[in-house]
């Protein structure tokens, strides 16, 4: 977890070096103001600092994706002889691919628009598409040879069809579809934190229709990254496929292509400029609003908890974990483990139990919401940290002879997944 810890600067510099890219991507179509006004967007919107606060995959993938998008209208706009373009379009490809490899979810804004591109305005030519597509196999190509030559091939082949069963909404692992709690009503409770977020979430579709007739070739294509992108967007809230952390490939394609969008209605409808300059402008303040607000907002209740129970439990202390984050966190140590149920922790003799109430009440942890009850019955507790994201996390000591007694008498609480 140190390791995780050190690697968040990593992500942040990554992030920083995304919306350095954005900006340069909207100055290809896109008046200085309003790329000006995007770059603003993409380096404050709570959404993507949330993200890029955090070691995942998603950041260093939207990178890739966008350093090749801007590479790809270079090409196109860069004079050049017939030989030197073929091997520059090979070339983004390569680019597009190290996107491909990181994340295979960068499809939706590469591999779809790409062929969309071609059949839609003959935006791009068929040969040049292909030339891109074939480069972009080249790092996808290495990485799958790399994994067979050290005999994890089964495993990487698991991982994907655990990723398809996902995107088809056969497995769900997350709480959008809990039955236990409302989206809708968590979504109007995170307006606060995430508003202007939710508006690119929910522009993106309308902005890539509002673009793909431009005449610009540029302007296009960032209008069919953005179709694609708010398409699937539906389809996996449709089939039970969404996942929170895909909401940022849509929030970084959103900022661009609504600029385009603002850019292409303002060329095409002189008279609506102030109105749009107006919009735009209050919305770019109500980002910076958040962003900092989000910034200057402690949410760190694992580091906190982590810190107290090094101090304060005995070295031989044995801790039930309730949710992925946890474990995570304290993953592996001798003596603790995922145990979400009160069978699993009488089972395993646990002294204590680490809990936090959001991800358990939204149907995000391995333990169901109901152990959080038990637990403020029959359990005491010794520290708790909040924070918007985790709610309460809480250290509860058990008391063995409550625990015994509920197992015995058939009042266990199972789990409701377990991720470990």
């Amino acid at each position: 977890m140190d390791l995780v810890y050190d690697l968040r600067w990593v992500t942040a510099i990554l992030g920083a070096i995304t919306v350095v890219l954005g900006f340069r991507l909207l100055r290809k179509v896109v008046p200085l103001p309003i790329a000006l006004g995007g770059a603003a967007v993409l380096a404050f919107d709570p959404f993507i600092l949330r993200n890029d606060s955090r070691v995942m995959l998603e950041t260093p993938a939207t990178m890739w994706t966008l350093a090749a998008w801007l590479l790809l209208l270079g090409v196109l706009t860069n004079p050049a002889t017939p030989w030197v373009r073929r091997w520059r379009e090979v070339g983004v490809g390569v680019v597009f691919g190290c996107a491909l490899a990181t994340k295979d979810m960068t499809a939706i804004q590469i591999l779809v628009p790409l062929l969309l591109a071609v059949v839609w305005r003959r935006t791009l030519g068929p040969a040049q598409t292909g030339r891109i597509l074939l480069g972009s196999l080249v790092p996808y190509t290495v990485i799958v040879a790399v994994v067979a030559a050290n005999g994890e091939f089964g495993e990487w082949a698991g991982q994907k069809l655990g990723g398809l069963r996902r995107l088809i909404g056969l497995d769900q692992v997350t709480g959008f579809h809990a039955s236990n709690v409302s989206l809708v009503d968590r979504l109007i409770a995170e307006l606060s934190r995430f508003g202007t977020s939710y508006v690119l979430l929910g522009l993106c579709l309308f902005a890539g229709f509002g673009t793909v007739f431009a005449k610009s070739t540029a302007r296009r294509l960032m209008g069919l990254i953005g179709v694609s992108t708010g398409l699937f967007g539906v389809y996996s809230l449709a089939a039970g496929a969404l996942e929170e952390q895909f909401g940022y490939y849509t929030v970084v394609v959103s900022v661009v292509v609504c600029a385009t969008s603002l850019a292409e209605l303002r060329d095409r409808r002189p008279t609506l400029r102030r109105p749009l300059v107006v919009v735009g402008s209050v919305f770019v303040a109500a980002t910076l609003i958040l962003g900092i607000s989000a910034r200057l907002t402690v949410d760190d209740t694992f580091p906190q908890a982590r810190a107290w129970m090094a101090t304060n439990l005995p070295a031989d202390a044995r801790v039930g974990l309730t949710g992925p984050v946890g474990q995570l966190a304290f993953l592996p140590r001798e003596g603790w483990g995922d145990w979400p149920s009160l069978t699993q922790l009488r089972d395993n003799d646990a002294q204590y139990v680490l809990t936090s109430s959001k991800p358990l009440e939204q149907g995000y942890g391995d333990a169901a919401p109901q152990m959080l009850s038990w637990l403020s019955q029959h359990a005491r507790p010794l520290y708790t940290a909040h924070g918007p994201t985790n709610g309460d996390t809480t250290v509860w000591q058990v008391d063995r002879p409550a625990l015994d007694a509920a197992v015995a008498a058939g009042q266990d609480v199972p789990p409701v997944s377990e991720s470990g």
